[in-house]
């Protein structure tokens, strides 16, 4: 679902949008950041194509702006790179072709150089990495925050930059890159629209 309106949101800018605003954003990177094969399309969508079975790819978006990487979403741990069958959960089997780290260093882009990594919700198959970039900042609603990580585990250093956010956010101020609020799918869903040259 989450994929969707992402994609949605993304084609929306991008036809919208004029070349001006785009001057600071470079370019995106698309990477397969896992799937899970799941038994019942139904847990997804209650009562619709109950016993069917059905894949969901993630993907995991990297935005090249002048003033600083945002990474969005870190998929499925790298770790299932490492299994070739996958690991079998509640939702099905989840797999990973390669490990995000290995994607990005393809492209000439280290952990460190990453400036923000911002996740679209707290799900397990969106935040897999979050360890792997401790010099980013984490931007997240304030509201998904204190649902899911504030008082429990997290998979970042205790000394992680986060900035909470209450609604919309223009990334790098220049409205090429803003990351909105659409609660929904938990209580502190974000989506983010892009306005590429």
């Amino acid at each position: 679902m989450s994929r969707t309106l992402l994609a949605l949101t993304l084609f929306s800018a991008l036809a919208l949008a004029p070349t001006a605003e785009a001057a600071g954003l470079e370019r995106l990177y698309v990477f397969d950041c896992g799937e899970v094969a799941a038994p019942d399309q139904s847990r997804w969508s209650p009562g619709v194509n109950v016993g069917k079975p059905i894949v969901n790819s993630d993907n995991c978006y990297l935005i090249r702006h002048e003033r600083g990487l945002l990474l969005w979403d870190t998929g499925y741990p790298d770790a299932l790179a490492d299994q070739p069958n996958g690991a079998t959960g509640p939702t099905g089997t989840s797999k990973r072709k390669s490990k995000l780290v290995d994607d990005l260093a393809r492209i000439g882009v280290r952990p460190a150089d990453i400036r923000f990594v911002a996740i679209s919700h707290h799900h397990g198959d969106h935040v897999g990495n979050l360890d792997k970039f401790p010099a980013a900042t984490f931007l997240m609603q304030a509201a998904e925050h204190a649902f899911a990580f504030e008082g429990k585990p997290t998979s970042f250093p205790a000394t992680q930059p986060i900035t909470r956010l209450n609604g919309d956010h223009d990334v790098f101020g220049d409205g090429s890159v803003t990351i909105i609020s659409t609660p929904g799918h938990t209580i502190g869903h974000q989506s983010l629209a892009l306005r590429l040259p």
